[in-house]
């Protein structure tokens, strides 16, 4: 098991899944050495700090993505 999780820092593929926070769902987190998608999500430093404060573990692709959006109309 020390293995998978190990490997998972290589490839997704080796990730168990997690669950969000925000909405339940199941997901499979997607940080490896060449970085992660959630980094790809464009967010003003004050709403990352928000979102750090509000959940320990990290949100599925939708749930930030819709958060990005709708932190950027308001």
């Amino acid at each position: 098991m020390k293995l998978k999780k190990a490997l998972g820092v290589f490839s997704e593929k080796f990730k168990d899944p997690s669950i969000c926070e925000s909405c339940g769902e199941e997901f499979i987190c997607g940080a490896t050495l060449k970085g992660c998608w959630c980094m790809e999500i464009k967010l003003a430093d004050e709403a990352r700090e928000d979102l750090k404060a509000k959940f320990r573990n990290c949100l599925c692709r939708n749930c930030l993505e819709k958060l990005a959006f709708d932190a950027d109309r308001v």
